[in-house]
């Protein structure tokens, strides 16, 4: 069968007959597998442009262009401590304070 040709009536119906006599715990592996399949073949989405990016965080900051600066800080401050605490939580929190690059 070609690649983008359509399987025939025929060869469902042979591939059918031989599932019918395979053992349950064998159709849990063809499904698993036809899974696997449908998941190679599921369509990407397209990664973002650059111009794309820009658009899309210009557009979020205009959103929040009447937010106090300090507002917008003290947001910022909490979701960086917010951060922190999971580091913490999961052992993965480097001590001392951040310097810079």
């Amino acid at each position: 069968m070609a690649v983008n040709e359509s399987p025939t009536p025929t060869l469902i119906g042979r591939v059918a007959a031989r599932l019918t006599v395979l053992p349950p715990e064998d159709l849990r592996l063809v499904i698993d597998f036809l899974d696997l399949l449908e998941e190679r073949h599921a369509p990407q989405p397209a990664p973002s442009s650059v111009a794309r990016i820009r658009e899309e965080a210009k557009r979020r900051a205009g959103l929040l262009k009447d937010v106090p600066r300090e507002q917008l800080a003290a947001r910022f401050a909490e979701l960086a401590e917010q951060v922190r605490q999971e580091a913490i939580e999961k052992g993965t929190a480097v001590e001392g304070d951040w310097v810079g690059d």
